[in-house]
């Protein structure tokens, strides 16, 4: 099925005007400020962790109570990835990008002032809806600040800087931490979200004719979708409660989908499914992100069960992974003029999978060797996957929904992440970790196998410029 422009229900379809890609100064200027928000979002996520048990110090409150700062912000990030993204079609996504990078400078700013634990989880929540109009609409405003042939490219520069943040952010926040206090972690995000700001006047406009925001389905969705992460946390304090949530969770996700279906215009981009490449590419990435969480969380128990590492020398050894996917995404961007993005995609994720099975299979008596050899295969395999799985997604969706795509692109991601880390606590809270990682390695491969097979079912996606 053509995925261009009239493959939305006629009903909906909203005429946009939308500007020619900038050139020179501006182009770069675009680029600039998307990838330095990004970095912001990606560099506070990452650093944050290692701060925790300094702030559960500092504010004397319980590690489980500290927790929450991160619980808090990725439910905000994905409650807001949607309705952001409709609220930036609505309105324009470099108003919505700019007020959103904003919102989260402002909140790092705050929070590096907060006085206690209760302000300090309420600014992580606006942390987390900054963070979402930021993932949401970046790569759409990319898509229209660079030209078609370069999309990939620009995809590719996205991929490396998550990369690069990845993998230095817990090395930022430790020395950050360093300085004397938990408060100066906040400081390289407010720092990169005033780069993007400062930026943000080369990217391009986008002007929509207006149209009613669906408020309902917009509260509905923010008031369901954190239910999913926020049971994961009550999970580890009460199985019982983490149950009840998610229910709840999935009851209130099941009541918007019925009554969007039957809207002739929704919130919820169920029209962007009619495509699939579309389809397809997001079920890839769930799969993808579902090895890649599971593998992530699993990997510093097995390091620190089967080889006594310290948390350091964990860290070290887990760099390599972020590292690889660093450096084959330029070579990816180069393969996707010559190779079709399904047979990279497949490539990639069996290429994850292999390093998966090496993690599992690794010998406790010289594990050390394997184990790097299955983090760089890995990291590998993730490189090869995501830039051109991500560049079906988007050239799939009609230009016009681009920030909608971004948003299914998110929340898919961030899907897998939470079903990975869900695995990953339950097969550490039956299991010997020696046993648990070995499973844990297993389903992961088998997920990236799954996300092998569905990349190779994809059509040629038709680009809707």
């Amino acid at each position: 099925m053509s995925a261009g422009p009239g493959f939305l229900r006629p009903e909906t379809v909203i005429v946009s005007t939308i500007s020619v890609p900038p050139s020179g100064m501006r182009r770069r200027a675009a680029i600039a400020s998307v990838l330095a928000a990004m970095a912001a979002a990606v560099l506070d996520a990452s650093s944050i962790n290692i701060a925790l048990p300094s702030i559960a110090h500092a504010l004397d409150i319980e590690p489980s109570l500290a927790a929450w700062l991160v619980i808090a912000y990725q439910g905000a990030l994905v409650a807001g990835l949607l309705p952001l993204a409709a609220i930036g079609e609505r309105f324009g996504y470099r108003s919505t990008f700019v007020a959103g990078t904003a919102l989260f400078g402002f909140s790092a700013a705050a929070s590096a002032m907060a006085p206690g634990i209760v302000l300090l989880v309420i600014l992580r929540v606006l942390q987390g809806i900054g963070a979402a109009s930021i993932m949401a609409l970046g790569v759409a405003l990319l898509r229209q600040a660079v030209p078609e042939e370069e999309f990939g490219k620009a995809i590719g520069w996205n991929a490396m800087t998550v990369a690069l943040l990845s993998a230095a952010g817990p090395t930022i926040g430790a020395l950050l931490l360093g300085l004397g206090s938990w408060r100066f972690v906040f400081a390289g995000s407010l720092l990169l979200a005033g780069v993007a700001l400062m930026a943000s006047r080369g990217l391009p406009e986008h002007r929509r004719e207006r149209r009613a925001l669906d408020a309902l389905g917009i509260l509905a969705y923010a008031a369901a979708v954190p239910a999913f992460v926020v049971a994961a946390g009550l999970a580890r304090v009460s199985v019982l409660l983490g149950a009840l949530v998610l229910t709840a969770g999935m009851t209130g996700l099941g009541f918007l989908v019925r009554r969007d279906v039957r809207r002739a215009s929704s919130f919820l981009p169920l029209a962007l499914f009619r495509s699939p490449s579309f389809t397809r590419s997001v079920l890839a990435s769930v799969a993808c992100f579902t090895a890649l969480g599971l593998a992530l969380l699993i990997l510093p128990f097995a390091l620190h069960d089967r080889l006594g590492l310290s948390a350091r020398a964990t860290a070290l050894m887990m760099t390599p992974w972020p590292l690889a996917v660093l450096l084959t995404t330029p070579f990816t961007a180069r393969l996707l003029d010559r190779i079709h993005p399904a047979r990279l995609c497949a490539v990639g994720a069996l290429v994850l999978a292999f390093g998966l099975v090496v993690l599992a299979a690794a010998p406790f008596a010289w594990s050390v060797p394997a184990y790097i050899a299955g983090i760089i295969l890995c990291g590998i395999g993730f490189g090869l996957f995501q830039t051109p799985n991500n560049r079906t997604m988007y050239l799939a969706a009609p230009l016009d929904r681009a920030a909608s795509a971004g948003g299914v692109q998110g929340t898919a991601r961030l899907t897998g992440q939470v079903t990975g880390g869900v695995i990953a606590s339950i097969l550490l809270s039956v299991t010997p970790v020696a046993i648990a990682a070995s499973i844990a390695f297993g389903i992961a491969a088998l997920a990236a196998c799954a996300s092998a097979g569905i990349s190779q079912s994809y059509g040629r996606p038709k680009a809707s410029y």
